[in-house]
């Protein structure tokens, strides 16, 4: 790189640093936040004010819905005082634990396809009954079959006549999160995306989406020569039975230096696979060099897909996930500090810096 274009790529790099510290961006997150709470708080008025009293006992109130984990439904919602649930309308009936033995279950609706999901009743204390449910999203998970697609929900309730009693369940979707972790709506053994919201109506809805293609770092191993880096492909690149071995590009963002490995399959599992790195053979010790790791495109061609940490639920995975550095020597007897790093967009990078000492 020439030195007018490294000065250029300097500049742009400190002044994206220097806007996000700036307190001007602090104050944009605090308005974000502040409207997003107004947003929640008038959703909230709505439902309890309006949707709840024109559903006229049809409906369930939703005090907490949410797919933890990527593929895990957790849901609990209050049973409007009109509807009567054999069994739980005492403290006796409810048992010793506090739960009904009436039958409930969650319903998933799309068109004409209604899938059963079982579901617990529970008398609360204030003598309502609530409705909770923990399901497992996907067949071949062992979950409900849901597929792909936008999926209504409700309830059904074994109240003992002919007819189940059916309601609709009414609430402000899935919940803000405000520490340090996110709603993880990637499933991370199929990679669908599994999303709570509401329709027009205010009637919870789940919209399942396909698998977008990730290349995920499963663990950084440090060797005195080099690195080996342990990954697994989703989504549609996903290697197929027969097919050729990812081929992982090291490229050296300074130089433009483009160099290629092979990975080789890990056993037991048919989407990780491992690539050695030899960076004490690969390094240039004159300077200090930021290597970042991406998978060329497979025959259905593309663009170059990042190998990092995408699939998590942490609002700030660069604090969390980033490896311990290490020091690689390298074939001139340099020894060379190594860093791994994500960048904000969960790519990993190696940062390798010679030591000026001759010492590690």
């Amino acid at each position: 790189m020439t030195a007018p274009r490294h000065a250029l790529s300097v500049i742009k790099k400190s002044a994206g640093i220097a806007l996000r510290r700036s307190p001007a961006m602090k104050v944009g997150a605090s308005v974000r936040r502040r409207a997003a709470a107004g947003l929640a708080s008038g959703r909230s008025t709505l439902v309890d004010s309006v949707l709840m009293p024109a559903a006229q006992g049809s409906a369930a109130r939703v005090q907490y819905a949410a797919v933890l984990d990527g593929h895990t439904l957790n849901l609990r919602a209050l049973l409007p005082a009109g509807v009567r649930v054999p069994g739980a309308s005492g403290a006796d009936a409810a048992g010793a634990d506090g739960d009904a033995p009436a039958r409930a279950h969650v319903l998933f609706i799309s068109g004409g396809t209604r899938i059963r999901a079982a579901a617990r009743l529970h008398r609360e204390r204030d003598g309502q009954t609530s409705v909770q449910a923990t399901v497992l999203l996907g067949e071949d998970i062992g979950g409900v079959p849901v597929t792909l697609g936008r999926w209504t929900l409700g309830l059904e309730l074994d109240s003992g006549s002919p007819a189940p009693v059916r309601l609709q369940l009414i609430g402000d979707g899935a919940p803000a999160y405000g520490g340090p972790t996110r709603p993880l709506d990637t499933c991370v053994r199929t990679g669908r995306r599994h999303r709570l919201g509401l329709t027009p109506a205010g009637r919870l809805r789940l919209t399942i989406a396909p698998a977008v293609a990730r290349a995920e770092v499963l663990r950084v191993n440090r060797a005195f020569t080099g690195t080996s880096v342990l990954f697994a492909v989703y989504g549609p690149d996903a290697a197929r039975d027969g097919a050729a071995p990812p081929v992982v590009e090291l490229v050296e963002q300074q130089r433009r230096t483009v160099l290629r490995h092979t990975a080789e399959p890990l056993p037991a599992d048919a989407t990780a696979w491992r690539v050695t790195l030899p960076l004490g053979r690969l390094m240039d010790t004159s300077a200090r060099q930021t290597w970042s790791l991406r998978l060329v495109p497979g025959p259905r061609g593309g663009k170059p897909l990042e190998i990092g940490r995408h699939g998590h639920d942490l609002r700030s995975p660069r604090k969390v996930l980033t490896p311990p550095k290490f020091t690689v020597r390298a074939e001139d007897g340099t020894f060379v500090e190594v860093k791994p790093q994500y960048t904000r967009r969960g790519a990993l990078q190696l940062v390798c810096t010679p030591r000026k000492s001759g010492t590690p």
